[in-house]
């Protein structure tokens, strides 16, 4: 049952930075200087309606074609309600980034829908219905950037149906978040992976993603940088991105511990030890840039725990 008297819902969903270096489709991270807001506003007509999409007018007003829609769709049909709201969504995310923008889009749709009712769903029912509605982005299912912005923790997706999520310590690090102006849709970042590997190369990234997460237990941060290395899907991909060595080894010789692209890119993602060392990793992977004539802009901050909230709540 939906609260009678709770008029609108505004909630919050941060940006994630998904695969980890090792990780494809299994670790994320929140970035919760990042993110976007979704306002859900009861109306009379008893059906969904996008009336305001702010600082992305690009992306789809049709409810069945935009992540947010889509999301509350699916989880409204599950519910069995035929209330009618109307959305207004606050991109605070570049659109093809890297960063997680349909799932944040889509995470805080559900957590507004969820603030409106009598008995609020699980988390892992919200993200079910958030992880669907990654098929317009990607053309598949994953949760890599939905789980850890709901969760608001470092994650790990051991299985999606039923849905498995194991949380790992928030490692003590700066991630520093390097965006180019320049686009890669998930789709054709995912188009661009070969479907079959060698044993060899299932070997290597296994033995790095296993070692990756025994550093991060045990906060051995030189280890990481020697397990962050991906050897299976950076390779496919640095050709979409024109100057991605040169970045990664600019962001190396600035002493960042690990470089490489966050999500499907073209976000480049380091890890570094302090924040004046993440600030001299995005000088010199800016000035890189700059070379190519490629404008960027970037975020740093300590990596910490932090997902989706309501940030408002209106009642008549």
């Amino acid at each position: 049952m939906i609260k009678k008297d709770l008029h609108s819902v505004t909630a919050f969903a941060p940006a994630s930075s998904a695969n980890f270096f090792v990780g494809f489709d299994i670790l994320g991270f929140p970035f919760s200087e990042l993110g976007d807001e979704v306002t859900l506003i009861k109306n009379e007509v008893g059906e969904l309606r996008i009336i305001e999409i702010e600082n992305d007018p690009g992306l789809p007003f049709d409810v069945s074609k935009n992540t947010a829609g889509d999301a509350l769709q699916r989880m409204l049909a599950y519910l069995k309600l035929n209330s009618g709201f109307d959305i207004k969504i606050k991109k605070g995310i570049p659109v093809c980034s890297g960063l997680g923008g349909s799932a944040a889009s889509s995470v805080a749709a559900v957590s507004a829908l969820n603030a409106f009712l009598e008995a609020p769903l699980a988390r892992e029912e919200l993200a079910s219905f958030a992880m669907e509605a990654e098929y317009l982005a990607s053309g598949e299912a994953h949760a890599d950037n939905v789980v850890p912005s709901l969760w608001g923790e470092f994650t790990l997706v051991q299985s999606l149906m039923p849905l498995c999520v194991a949380t790992l310590p928030m490692p003590d690090l700066y991630s520093v978040l390097i965006h180019p102006d320049w686009q890669i849709s998930t789709q054709s970042a995912r188009q661009a992976l070969s479907s079959t590997l060698t044993i060899k190369q299932h070997i290597q990234q296994s033995a790095n993603l296993a070692k990756l997460v025994v550093d991060v237990f045990n906060k051995d941060w030189q280890g990481l940088s020697a397990s962050a290395i991906d050897s299976l899907v950076e390779p496919q991909r640095a050709a979409l991105l024109p100057g991605f060595y040169e970045y990664q080894q600019a962001a190396l010789e600035q002493g960042a511990l690990a470089c490489s692209f966050s999500g499907a890119g073209p976000t480049m993602i380091a890890l570094t030890e302090t924040a004046e060392m993440a600030q001299s990793v995005a000088d010199a992977m800016q000035q890189q840039m700059a070379k190519r004539d490629m404008q960027s802009q970037y975020w740093y901050k300590q990596m910490k725990r932090g997902g989706a909230t309501i940030v408002k709540e209106e009642r008549r």
